[in-house]
């Protein structure tokens, strides 16, 4: 995935919720994403995941985090 690619996923996150709590949690864990040290690697399919996620959002259509997490297995 390309860097324009990370951001508009980015981007799609962001736009797809008006829930200010929410909205403050990833501003948080972001400025902890991109300290120094602190990289991840998504793979293609957690990517794909993530994707998913933000559609099944917009949809209304979310999943516990339990749920989300036994897909990742």
């Amino acid at each position: 995935m390309s860097i324009s690619e990370y951001k508009e996923s980015i981007k799609k996150i962001i736009d797809a919720t008006d829930n200010e709590a929410l909205l403050k949690w990833w501003k948080t864990q972001l400025e902890h994403d991109i300290r120094p040290g602190n990289e991840v690697e998504f793979s293609d399919g957690e990517w794909l995941l993530i994707q998913e996620g933000v559609e099944e959002y917009g949809k209304n259509e979310t999943i516990s985090f339990e749920e989300f997490i036994s897909k990742r297995k």
